[in-house]
């Protein structure tokens, strides 16, 4: 019926929805014809009857499909015809653009290490488990093993009931600002990640800098009127660095005194520290209004857009509320398949796979990639802690630095840029092994090529 691939970013069950939808744009369903069954279009397509199932229950919930128990699902009979927007033609000269060959900009994600086994057996048992009713806040099993992996891999209790699912660390985000009030000045630290920041002008708030040094936001120079402040303690932009537990213990205490709420983005806490990681703010400073963030995309797979907000017993209510308005973005399906593996112990041994991983990445950008890059003329500082693979490289003059670009330009190679785009921030951890050397391979050629510096 159409063809999917597995070479994109786009998880399975969003290409078979969009498969869908261009049947029925195209005319070739239309309404009342009979559509495949789950597990028949699972053959077809070479994929998990849990994709499709997740897939078919979102084209349900748009009106495009209906199912009736001991009926086979159709295309809605009150669906009217729709014309496909024809696609003008390439002008003749013009190529496709092409994205970048490797990326080493730096990303939330590292590269999944689930087996394919063990995620084909969550999702089969999850599709093929008895129906429970929606739960717009996440269904209980999931928020239930969030809570319990957060206890064995935090040393942090949860209630459950102050656990909410969400699409993601955007969509969590989103869903707070959005039970907190609108017109929001919120602080971000400066410098910082820019992926969350993004969202902040987007839901119609206000981005306040705040003053940050090498332990992370000062809490002397925090503004006074904030509504909000969003932090990344266990991963500092761009290179890393945790604020230490001093700072954090202030920052916990200054949010209970001036109630001002703090939005703790801990993307990179487990996978970044090999013993156990620093202790949630909000451990630091019961009763403080802290907010958590968490994604199951850095613990599980890149691919995965699910996530979750542990919530204060004074803001969680409200998040409740808004979150009951808004209607649940992940499938109970999906729900059930992450808590298998969450309750199967997988992130754990994902998460002591990636420090395996991590470690000898490290190991090879100081013995190999280092020496080439410093001998070309390049200043490299590396990530502080023992499983950073983030490096910046800088050069004396503009000249070099232009040289060293383009170079990785014309090899495909994409970068990220700091300290006011002097120096080129190069990322390894989220690359497959495959990309990983490849990425040396390249760098290690550029290196031994001569800079006019």
């Amino acid at each position: 019926m159409f063809d999917l691939d597995r070479s994109l970013p786009t998880p399975l069950p969003a290409q078979i929805v969009a498969g869908m939808r261009g049947l029925v744009a195209n005319g070739q369903l239309a309404a009342g014809d009979r559509v495949p069954s789950t597990r028949e279009l699972a053959r077809q397509l070479a994929v998990s009857r849990g994709s499709v199932v997740t897939a078919y229950d979102q084209l349900i919930a748009e009106g495009i499909l209906v199912a009736a128990q001991g009926a086979p699902t159709i295309v809605h009979p009150e669906l009217p015809a729709v014309k496909a927007t024809p696609v003008p033609p390439r002008p003749a000269g013009v190529r496709a653009r092409r994205g970048p060959e490797l990326s080493l900009k730096p990303t939330s994600g590292h590269a999944g290490t689930i087996r394919q086994a063990a995620w084909r057996k969550a999702w089969r048992e999850a599709a093929d488990a008895d129906r429970e009713p929606v739960d717009k806040a996440g269904q209980p099993g999931l928020r239930w093993a969030v809570a319990e992996h957060l206890r064995l891999a935090r040393g942090m209790t949860v209630n459950p009931d102050s656990v909410l699912v969400t699409g993601g660390s955007r969509e969590g985000l989103l869903l707070i600002l959005m039970s907190l009030g609108r017109g929001l000045r919120v602080g971000v630290e400066d410098p910082g990640h820019p992926g969350l920041r993004r969202i902040i002008p987007m839901a119609g708030h206000q981005c306040v800098d705040c003053v940050t040094d090498r332990s992370g936001v000062v809490v002397e120079k925090l503004p006074g009127d904030l509504d909000a402040v969003l932090v990344t303690p266990s991963h500092r932009y761009p290179l890393g660095g945790a604020m230490p537990a001093a700072r954090r213990t202030a920052l916990a205490e200054w949010a209970r005194e001036t109630g001002t709420v703090v939005v703790e983005d801990d993307y990179f806490a487990e996978l970044r520290y090999r013993h156990s990681p620093h202790p949630p703010l909000a451990a630091m400073a019961p009763g403080a209004p802290v907010l958590a963030l968490g994604t199951f995309s850095t613990l599980l797979s890149t691919r995965l857009s699910a996530g979750y907000v542990i919530a204060d017993p004074i803001n969680a209510p409200l998040i409740r509320a808004t979150r009951e308005v808004l209607g649940m973005p992940v499938s109970p399906v999906t729900q059930a398949a992450i808590a298998a593996l969450l309750n199967g112990g997988h992130a754990r041994r994902n998460s002591r796979t990636v420090h395996t991983r991590l470690a000898r990445r490290k190991q090879v950008l100081g013995d190999d990639l280092i020496p080439a890059l410093t001998a070309c003329g390049a200043t490299v500082s590396e990530g502080p802690g023992p499983l950073s693979t983030d490096l910046a490289v800088s050069f004396n003059t503009s000249v070099g630095r232009e040289w060293f670009a383009g170079e990785l330009d014309s090899r495909g190679v994409e970068f990220g840029t700091i300290d006011g785009g002097e120096s080129i921030h190069l990322s390894f951890g989220h690359l497959s092994d495959e990309d990983f050397t490849r990425a040396v391979d390249v760098l290690t050629r550029v290196g031994a090529e001569s800079s006019p510096h």
